[in-house]
């Protein structure tokens, strides 16, 4: 999030939007995001 902060600063404000919006999307499937993670790190 500060590297967006610092490139809106500087005038790209597009990068800072398309940044914020997969920071949001990540937080909307932080549940299963984990929960593939949690199958993926899982000893066979």
């Amino acid at each position: 999030m500060e590297l967006t902060l610092w490139g809106e600063l500087r005038g790209s404000g597009e990068v800072g939007g398309n940044v914020r919006g997969v920071l949001d999307m990540i937080g909307t499937n932080e549940e299963f995001i984990n929960m593939t993670l949690s199958v993926l790190m899982a000893p066979e």
